[in-house]
């Protein structure tokens, strides 16, 4: 329970930084290393995804689990992946998607009083944070 709160108050605390660290709406911030671990690890993060090729489909709201043990897994508009996800030196995270064979990074981004995912492969805004929930709230 105490390890629960230390991750709400490092979440909070993240949210805060970010908060305090522009005053122009449009400003952006790059998280990364214990930023990103303390935002990802452990909970299901429901972005609202744009549209676009393959999994995204036609964009909506979709949870992402992040585990403790490196799990990953994600209810897209079009199809569910799962695979393993880590922090990355060049990126904020990469993740290792099963159905893809493949490697997919993200840059998170703490722009305004919000969080963007950017898609470091295809160059652009992934989709926006809507909530964090702490734990496998979805059931992926």
């Amino acid at each position: 329970m105490f390890k629960t709160f230390q991750k709400h108050i490092l979440v909070l605390a993240v949210l805060a930084a970010g908060l305090s660290t522009g005053s122009a709406a449009d400003k952006s911030e790059r998280l990364a290393g214990k930023q990103v671990e303390g935002y990802l690890q452990g909970n299901t993060v429901y972005i609202d995804v744009l549209p676009g090729d393959g999994a995204f489909g036609k964009g909506g709201l979709s949870p992402f689990y992040y585990g403790h043990d490196g799990t990953f897994a994600a209810d897209l508009p079009a199809r569910k992946i799962t695979g393993t996800w880590k922090l990355s030196a060049d990126s904020s995270y990469c993740i290792d998607v099963v159905e893809a064979g493949r490697t997919f990074c993200t840059n998170v981004y703490k722009k305004g009083s919000g969080i963007e995912h950017h898609s470091v492969g295809l160059g652009r805004l992934m989709g926006s944070v809507v909530r964090i929930v702490p734990g496998n709230d979805a059931d992926l």
